[in-house]
């Protein structure tokens, strides 16, 4: 094979009869596809990309789609919810089917945490690409085209002549500003901002990634055992926004796993913003635990409009139990800050259905979101999957059945629960959000900012004109209850690998 003649496409899988879902409220450039994309374009590759996330192709749509673009090699980016694990094993099939010298490559958190378990169920895939996949993914097909064999790529898992073979681990990309910017020019779908269902970026949106991993080791996410954390430098990351400017994007969201870890970066970053005159509005998500009112005046300086607290519970043994190292205390103080920063939306995120939790400890926390002083609460139930702390809690105390569940995930109000039925938490939360946003305190405070910052009173105005019909019925309200904890942001889980 020679490199000019090798054709990739690159697919983000989705619910492939087009269903809509709460798991796809949200719907971002796919930035690990976006990132291959770039370093295999870099290498003279032909790439293809699809965003079944965003486009909902039916499995007709989407053999259509392969078989206009004839790929030699089709990477699918996996993540462990049915859309996007089960729904790419589905299409695998059909396309191996179609043309058996076609390579089947996963990857992502799917192909990482179970990628001896997919060899076996599905043979007709070739490779799984574990944890990052720029560099592992670009070796592996420059091996395919060589004809040489594949135990000398780090990074993957295979089947040869009927046995699974797991070759060693890849190190970490440690020099992340080496790296070619997203090739977000390869989809021309028009994303948008959300905040539920509504739309507070109707056009001009993009997502970007200044830092991968996290210093931190919550339970129900991957953790820092997943991946060390690592920063851009802010250099690097303004040179990205100027060009997102350029190509006339308007809005970006930070999906770092934490965008406030580190004070004097955050600070640089914004400081680079204002000298650069970086006209484009920005949101980001933070712990409760390291803002500081200093810090948050100068996201605001440099256009934040929004942060996104990652709360999760008014109950301190909730919280324990999350490996947070946070107190409902510090999320009042953290909140009361941004306020005093006049960052125009704040958000909180929250999560219902600890496996200790009792049904006094649900409606702490649902009346915490009342406490708060903030303009949207997310509120999610507690899913997990294979990799997250929760995960090996539960399979270690027999509480949960991995080989049942390793494929999708699971609620975990579905196999324990000392609040009650899932049914009934759900119907708190229902009843939390209709009220919330209806309160008369809430409406008073929310028309004073809506005229004090021009900000809030543009986008109130824009996101009234472009959601009346998701208000109906208080289905707007409603959108802020989500079926699962989302572990990474939304269509970004998918953000730093293939």
């Amino acid at each position: 094979m020679e490199v000019n003649s090798i054709r990739v496409a690159l697919i983000n899988p989705g619910p492939l009869e087009g269903v809509k879902s709460q798991e796809m409220l949200q719907i971002s450039p796919p930035l690990g596809l976006l990132y291959l994309s770039a370093v295999l374009k870099a290498e003279n590759y032909h790439v293809d990309l699809l965003d079944l996330v965003a486009y909902q192709y039916n499995a007709t749509q989407v053999m259509k789609w392969i078989k206009q673009k004839d790929p030699d090699i089709v990477g699918f980016s996996t993540l462990i919810i049915p859309s996007s694990c089960v729904s790419a094993a589905v299409m695998a099939k059909e396309i191996k089917s179609w043309n058996p010298n076609i390579k089947i490559v996963f990857g992502n958190k799917h192909a990482t945490y179970n990628d001896v378990r997919i060899l076996k169920k599905y043979p007709f895939i070739d490779v799984c690409v574990r944890n990052e996949g720029e560099y592992t993914f670009l070796e592996l097909i420059n091996t395919i085209v060589k004809g040489q064999p594949l135990k000398s790529v780090r990074g993957i898992t295979y089947s040869s002549n009927g046995n699974i073979i797991r070759n060693d681990d890849r190190a970490l990309i440690r020099n992340l500003d080496e790296l070619p910017f997203p090739d977000r020019k390869s989809l021309k779908y028009n994303y948008k901002m959300k905040f539920g269902l509504l739309d507070l970026a109707p056009y001009g949106f993009s997502s970007i990634l200044a830092s991968r991993g996290c210093p931190h080791n919550c339970s129900y996410c991957y953790g820092r055992d997943y991946m060390s954390y690592r920063m851009r430098s802010p250099e690097n990351i303004i040179d990205e926004l100027e060009l997102l400017e350029n190509e006339n994007y308007r809005m970006v969201n930070f999906v770092d796993d934490n965008f406030t870890v580190n004070k004097k970066w955050g600070g640089k970053i914004c400081a680079l913003m204002k000298k650069r005159k970086i006209d484009i509005d920005w949101v980001c998500e933070g712990r409760v635990d390291q803002v500081s009112l200093e810090l948050l005046s100068s996201f605001r300086r440099s256009n934040c409009r929004a942060i996104f607290y990652g709360i999760e519970s008014a109950n301190q043994e909730t919280l324990n139990y999350f490996n947070k190292k946070t107190t409902p205390a510090q999320a009042e103080l953290a909140v009361d800050k941004a306020r005093r920063a006049r960052i125009p939306f704040i958000i909180g995120s929250f999560i219902l259905g600890a496996p200790n939790e009792r049904i006094q400890d649900i409606r702490n926390t649902l009346k915490f979101t009342w406490k708060l002083d903030i303009d949207f609460p997310f509120i999610n139930l507690l899913f997990t999957s294979p990799g997250t702390g929760i995960w090996k809690d539960l399979v270690d105390k027999q509480l949960l059945d991995e080989e049942k569940y390793w494929e999708g995930g699971v609620q975990v109000l579905d196999i324990i629960s000392k609040a009650g039925s899932k049914n009934r938490i759900i119907g708190l939360m229902q009843q939390t959000l209709r009220e919330f946003f209806v309160r008369k305190d809430f409406i008073f405070k929310q028309i004073f900012r809506f005229f004090s910052n021009s900000y809030k009173l543009h986008a109130a105005i824009k996101v009234a004109t472009s959601n009346i019909q998701n208000f109906r019925n208080f289905r707007g309200a409603g959108s802020f209850m989500m079926a699962k904890k989302a572990v990474n942001q939304p269509g970004e889980d998918s953000k730093t690998h293939m």
